[in-house]
């Protein structure tokens, strides 16, 4: 079995953290369970006498502590016996440290492999290398990297992260590689950047050292960057920042920094670094510390978002942080130091209303400032819609609740103020019923806490409670929200969802060369059909391009940022074998589209939509549909679960 076959099983198995069943396992990579069986045995061959993947009649599931206790013993890579793309690798960062050239023989004997392999290899570099405006040259039997430093500086970033798979670039990771000692080094830059009242996060602080580190091991080579004109950056107190960093790299590496080296390493403080104290900030006197035209973007993109989505994510403290998030944004894009995100994935698939958000957000932004902006950097922008819109969410959408406890000795009221205390924010106590002869049966909330037994009613959730309110009952409490909130959450879903799909918009076993191709394949339908215009074809494929709409895997749901169909619709295809979509392969594709005057359906609809055909339980069971009605009435099943 291949390395990087291995490599997904494991990380799905890892994402999962739960037992897997085989069928779905199966489906899941498009294999049989045979197949599973086989891949399964030959990974726990490579591991014993310890077992990696468990399995039981409940299918497989990882056994964490083996996967990182041989994490942590995995011994560092050698010529020998490397996989394609590992062999790659190393022949990349060999040409990044021999800028004269490699010879392809000296090469060849040095990891093992013929020169045909070698030349294999340059070619399959080809795409890579052209996304940091890198190529190979030969010269005879030399192969040169040809390219700006700064350039092969952003090529051995990506190689670190890659090798690494190192998602938040923790110290330790940077200091094995390039074997320099940071951590007293942190400590004082942290101190640098504090006395000119800046802040780097924990997620961008290892970028910082990493960009550091390579710098400093370039210029020791001799290898440093073209001269930039650093004056009109010399005012900033990023510049002076700079100054006192590039003594203390001095103090602590012995490696000098001046001119161009000082120039970058001032862009990436401005591009990554952030005001130290929000507390001094008003919505106010904002403009002392930031450019009003950023201030005047993010308002009026604030606006659109209210227009086209129908949801406010106006308020002084998210208009504080997200502006001068937004400033460095757009300072790094322009100086192309976009920033990796360990979480991208993650929100993408977990929060796809908020990332979606986020994407029509980034193409406002790249349309006004000319600029591209990268998955990962969407996910740092639907950070700052999400923690916003999850607390706006609760205060909105705050539960009902009566409690019942009677009263003996005033127990009530202590209840009362934990409760108030730790759900505040969740539920709204309309009725506090302290006497047992109380007609229970006009209680009319959506939960019930109670401290005594009471007649069982099939409308509310009920949760019991010990009389002096114990760590427990929060939990009880908190489970009985969730079970409230998902069975609003699906009858909303219900109500909206079946109204938009369409006999003549299920098909099935649909197979095109890309996504694209398959919009317009899907678009020309709906045109056909009088759902939207023709030109409403290029808009799904404009946001298709900012960010792919797969999911898990499984599924893909292409839709417009316009909203500008002539009538709400969801247009199926459910393929009996997966097609390739951006990254991904899915097996189901549900085109959206959407009329303006239903945008808050796809509010309601979407996160919840999204989840329930990405699960692959709930994938196996939509394929198996052969009709339309088939299709509907799985997606009923699934609704009311």
């Amino acid at each position: 079995m291949k390395k990087e076959r291995e490599r997904e099983i494991l990380q799905f198995l890892l994402d999962k953290n739960d037992w897997v069943k085989a069928d779905i396992f199966a489906k899941q990579f498009s294999v049989s369970t045979r197949s599973v069986r086989k891949y399964v045995n030959e990974i726990n061959e490579t591991t014993s006498p310890s077992v990696l993947i468990m399995s039981s009649n409940h299918g497989y599931k990882l056994n964490e502590i083996v996967y990182h206790d041989i994490l942590r013993k995995e011994p560092k890579e050698t010529p020998i016996g490397l996989t394609p793309l590992e062999r790659l690798y190393y022949v990349l960062k060999r040409s990044i440290a021999h800028s004269e050239g490699m010879d392809i023989f000296d090469l060849s004997e040095e990891i093992y492999v013929s020169t045909s392999t070698i030349e294999g290899d340059l070619k399959k570099a080809k795409n890579l290398l052209e996304k940091f405006s890198l190529s190979f040259k030969r010269d005879g039997d030399l192969i040169i990297l040809s390219g700006l430093e700064r350039d092969k500086r952003k090529l051995m970033s990506h190689i670190f992260h890659e090798e690494t798979q190192d998602q938040f670039l923790h110290l330790e990771s940077i200091q094995t590689a390039f074997g320099y000692d940071l951590k007293d080094f942190k400590e004082e830059l942290i101190k640098v950047l504090a006395s000119y009242n800046l802040y780097i996060n924990e997620y961008t602080i290892g970028n910082i050292l990493l960009h550091i580190v390579i710098a400093t091991e370039r210029v020791s080579q001799h290898r440093t960057i073209s001269e930039e004109n650093i004056g009109v950056l010399s005012e900033t107190k990023e510049y002076r920042a700079a100054l006192d960093i590039a003594k203390l790299i001095r103090s602590q590496f012995g490696t000098s920094f001046e001119g161009a080296e000082l120039y970058y390493l001032t862009i990436l403080l401005i591009s990554k670094a952030t005001v130290l104290s929000y507390d001094n900030l008003n919505t106010e006197n904002l403009g002392e510390y930031i450019e009003q035209h950023y201030i005047n973007l993010v308002n009026e993109i604030i606006q659109k978002v209210k227009d086209y989505y129908l949801v406010d994510i106006y308020g002084d403290e998210f208009l504080i942080k997200f502006t001068l998030h937004i400033r460095n944004l757009i300072n790094r894009a322009k100086h192309n130091y976009l920033s990796k995100n360990p979480l991208t994935k993650q929100i993408k698939s977990s929060y796809p209303l908020i990332y979606d958000l986020a994407v029509f957000i980034s193409n406002e932004i790249q349309k006004k400032e000319n600029i591209q902006i990268n998955e990962d950097e969407i996910a740092y922008i639907a950070f700052h819609i999400g923690a916003f819109l999850e607390r706006q969410k609760a205060l909105e959408n705050k539960i009902t609740c009566t409690v019942i406890c009677p009263e003996y000795y005033n127990l009530h009221i202590p209840m009362l103020k934990r409760l108030e205390q730790t759900f505040g924010e969740q539920i709204e106590i309309s009725r506090v019923i302290t006497k047992l002869e109380s007609d229970f049966g006009q209680i009319d909330s959506d939960l019930i806490i109670t401290t005594i037994q009471i007649p069982k009613r099939t409308e509310q959730e009920i949760v019991h409670l010990n009389p002096f309110f114990l760590e427990e009952d929060i939990q009880k409490i908190q489970h009985g929200i969730a079970k409230i909130n998902k069975k609003h959450s699906r009858t909303k879903l219900k109500k909206h969802l079946i109204s938009l799909f369409d006999p003549h918009l299920f098909q099935h076993n649909i197979y095109l060369k890309n996504e694209f191709e398959m919009i317009r394949f899907l678009g020309d339908k709906l045109v056909q059909l009088g759902f939207i215009e023709k030109g409403g074809i290029d808009d799904i494929i404009e946001r298709e391009k900012m960010s792919s709409t797969s999911f898990n895997n499984n599924v893909a749901v292409p839709h417009s940022m316009q909203m500008n169909a002539l009538k709400s619709a969801i247009s199926i295809v459910l393929n009996d074998k997966p097609v390739n979509w951006g990254s991904n392969s899915v097996q189901i594709i549900a085109l959206i589209a959407l009329n303006k005057d239903e945008r808050n359906i796809f509010r309601d609809i979407y996160d919840s939509f999204i989840k329930i055909l990405s699960e692959p339980e709930n994938v196996y069971l939509l394929l198996k549909s052969k009709n339309y009605d088939g299709f509907i009435n799985s997606l009923l099943s699934l609704m009311e679960e």
